[in-house]
């Protein structure tokens, strides 16, 4: 959603450095829309790779009609259904998945009423997804919109997320309790960057095979494809002019800047570290976006870095350090004895989510045998791996090793699948959320229950004293305070 009104003018946040919009802007010609008649409209023939706008008419004098504004919703997600169906982008989803922000809080006019616009936008958005059958992402502007946000989902949250069966539900609550209070570290695999069109290992395989294609003969290629992974790369990297250009050719296809779903809903956790074996940078960029820079381990130390995250098989941004064929991978062994410490040493006091991973992946079995040394049993109780589907055989040969969570039952298709990872990670994040910037600032409210009115008095006449001190009590006591935002 590109929100604006009936003379299609656009904020320049939404244009600066994009000039496909600022041109569709010039062409645009949808005479129903400029006329009134209707609240959305999709950018036609969108050839730009990524999402497709759609313009959504915020009424000129701002937010006083909830009924309206429920409509603009509606719309949006109707003509924007219908724009993905067009286009065929929508493919990879069972449905179309739309993002727009929290419209009228800034041009529209509900600044002042920003807790009352932030339900609305909330229940309206519920009622358009369920209606037309698209997955809605609400993108709010700062810690204060999200933690009201997530206090009012959990309000109704047992209304909520019907589509997550009660196991998923109590793992997440258990996830959850530990997430708030700094415990979770997720560790994450090749899936979680697939969603914002990084490669699969096969479609890796085959675009780097693509490359050398003429040095290799059809049986050559039939054979190369029955090989593991390691020593598919290995084969691979040898047929490329020097191990440096094999490097680049990795590092160009999976370096994606756009990133899906999933990194940005783990990213806003509440979380002091998180472990990788991707190469690609969308975590960090994810990050960075949520507020939390993070300090890349092996790298550069950051003093604006609020965590910090270790990237065990490379990066991108120095294509000599990716570990990815059987050669690379044993000659990592001095190097992974260190990086697999710093796991190890989280795994003592802190809990390993795994996310994104096939069960059959080495990279994964080397990774819990390293760990499993240190405490077998500490492994099968603090470790768990957010798995796409149920097998029993799975199920059979990690027993007693590590939890295993599947979001689907067995026969599932992985693009459900991987929808269900996603709303348990909405579902993990709407419980975790622990910010609560929103009290103080005038704007929520209307939102806030009777206790919180009540805090806010209190500590509204904390402020009141403008306590100006060294002592370290006293500065404690501040910081806490500064947790509930400002009244500014």
């Amino acid at each position: 959603m590109v929100p604006t009104d009936l003379t299609l003018s656009v904020r320049p946040y939404w244009t600066e450095g994009n000039p496909a919009l600022v041109e569709a802007i010039k062409k645009f010609s949808d005479e129903s829309f400029l006329a009134g008649n209707t609240h959305a409209s999709a950018v036609e023939r969108w050839a730009v790779a990524g999402p497709i706008p759609v313009f959504a008419a915020v009424p000129f004098f701002g937010f006083d009609d909830a009924s309206e504004f429920a409509s603009i919703i509606d719309s949006f997600a109707e003509e924007a259904a219908r724009a993905v169906a067009e286009s065929g982008r929508g493919e990879s989803r069972p449905f179309p998945l739309l993002a727009m922000p929290v419209i009228g809080s800034g041009g529209g006019g509900g600044a002042e009423v920003l807790g009352d616009l932030i339900r609305l936008v909330l229940d309206a958005a519920e009622r358009a997804a369920a209606r037309h059958l698209v997955d809605i992402v609400i993108v709010v502007r700062s810690a204060a919109q999200m933690g009201l946000a997530q206090r009012i989902r959990r309000e109704s949250s047992g209304n909520r997320w019907n589509e997550l069966p009660a196991d998923l539900k109590q793992t997440a609550n258990e996830l959850a309790a530990d997430c708030v209070s700094g415990n979770v570290v997720p560790f994450l695999g090749a899936g979680i960057s697939i969603s914002a069109g990084a490669p699969s290992w096969p479609a890796l395989v085959s675009q780097l095979t693509t490359e050398v294609a003429d040095q290799l003969t059809d049986a050559e290629r039939s054979s190369l494809a029955a090989k593991g992974p390691l020593d598919q790369a290995e084969i691979l990297k040898n047929l490329y002019p020097s191990p440096e250009a094999f490097n680049k050719a990795v590092a160009d296809l999976v370096n994606k800047t756009s990133y899906g779903l999933a990194p940005t809903l783990i990213a806003n956790l509440p979380l002091d570290q998180a472990i990788t074996l991707n190469y690609d940078e969308l975590f960090e960029l994810a990050s960075e976006d949520a507020g939390h820079k993070c300090a890349v381990i092996p790298g550069e130390e950051s003093s604006e870095a609020s965590r910090w995250l270790l990237k065990m098989h490379g990066q991108v941004s120095d294509a000599s350090s990716i570990v990815l064929t059987r050669s690379d991978y044993l000659g990592f062994d001095a190097n992974r004895n260190v990086l697999a410490a710093l796991v190890k040493a989280s795994l003592v006091t802190k809990r390993l989510v795994f996310i994104g991973f096939g069960l059959g992946d080495d990279h994964f079995h080397q990774i819990l045998h390293d760990v499993r040394e240190v405490s077998p049993e500490s492994i099968s109780r603090r470790a768990i791996a957010l798995t796409l589907k149920d097998d029993s055989l799975e199920q059979k040969a990690w027993k007693n090793k590590i939890t295993l969570q599947p979001m689907s039952p067995h026969g599932t298709d992985t693009a459900t699948a991987g929808r269900t990872l996603e709303i348990f990670l909405d579902y993990l994040l709407m419980l975790s959320t622990d910010s609560r910037e929103y009290l103080l600032d005038p704007a929520f409210d209307s939102q806030l229950t009777d206790p919180e009115h009540r805090l806010k008095e209190l500590i509204s006449a904390v402020h009141a004293l403008n306590l100006e001190s060294d002592d370290p009590t006293v500065a404690a006591a501040a910081a806490a305070i500064g947790r509930f935002g400002t009244s500014s």
